[in-house]
């Protein structure tokens, strides 16, 4: 039985804190020093920002992002756009077959259908065992599944509260306690044992194989993934301001070929991003 996973009170500020970062960036908004109603719950996270340096207080009124700020959410949408990208892909496998949902990404003109498809409960979600085998923190990929999901969604009343002290913190824990583990998936045949290890290297590489096919397909299948995405995290903005705004990357389709190593970290997983 693993060991239940944790998100110690510096994890959690480091997550709502980017939350928090981003929108202030990409909306853009401005907080002001004397905080009204539920932003009145963002005060510790807007003060851990300002300890971290990266935002500071502008003309003695308000909370505005730094240079450093603007850096570490570089950083953090570099990883979401691997996230999207690479990891994604994992979030439904039909164990007894081996097909991916993602196979059959383009015949859906809606994503209502698409929806439905990956409700079915033939998928299994093993975006934690990959994490897990290549050493990384299921509880960011799952995080960051919650903000492509929309469960920190700005526009719902009391999104402050939960952001750092409600219970969608215990949701995220509980997911990567009950995720399958890489580790449970070896299985027995007529020739033999199959080690879990070789199960989890050959999922992650036809994972990859369907990544490559999808982006030879479209350049990139992600715009099209995302046609909500501002709804989701990143806000909207207009006029001058959106040339300021973070955005996710577009990569050449070469630029996933080390994927196709089962062990292949990307370096941008490494270290903090602030």
């Amino acid at each position: 039985m693993p060991k239940p996973y944790i998100i110690t009170e510096d994890q959690k500020m480091q997550f709502a804190g980017i939350y928090v970062l981003e929108y202030m960036i990409n909306k853009p908004h401005e907080f002001p020093l004397l905080l009204s109603k539920n932003d009145q719950d963002l005060e510790s996270i807007l003060e851990w920002l300002l300890v971290k340096e990266l935002i500071q207080i502008k003309k003695n009124e308000s909370y505005t992002p730094t240079v450093k700020g603007r850096e570490s959410l570089i950083k953090f949408m570099d990883r979401y756009t691997e996230f999207l990208n690479v990891f994604d892909i994992y979030c439904a496998v039909d164990l007894e077959t081996g097909e991916f949902a993602f196979e059959s990404y383009f015949d859906f003109e809606d994503k209502i259908s698409w929806n439905l498809l990956l409700s079915e409960d033939r998928w299994d979600d093993l975006r934690v065992a990959v994490a897990d085998y290549k050493k990384l923190n299921p509880v960011e990929i799952v995080f960051m599944s919650f903000i492509n999901e929309d469960r920190f969604g700005k526009d719902k009343t009391g999104w402050q509260f939960d952001l750092l002290l409600g219970s969608v913190w215990d949701e995220i824990l509980e997911i990567c306690d009950t995720a399958i583990q890489w580790n449970e998936l070896g299985f027995e045949e007529e020739e033999g044992m199959v080690p879990a290890e070789a199960v989890i290297e050959d999922i992650i590489v036809q994972g990859a194989e369907h990544v490559l096919a999808l982006q030879k397909e479209e350049n990139a299948y992600t715009p099209k993934y995302l046609n909500d995405y501002d709804d989701k995290f990143m806000s909207s903005s207009n006029g001058e301001a959106d040339k300021e705004r973070i955005i996710i990357k577009e990569h050449v389709v070469e630029y996933y070929d080390p994927y196709l190593d089962p062990v292949y970290v990307s370096p941008i997983w490494f270290g903090y991003w602030f």
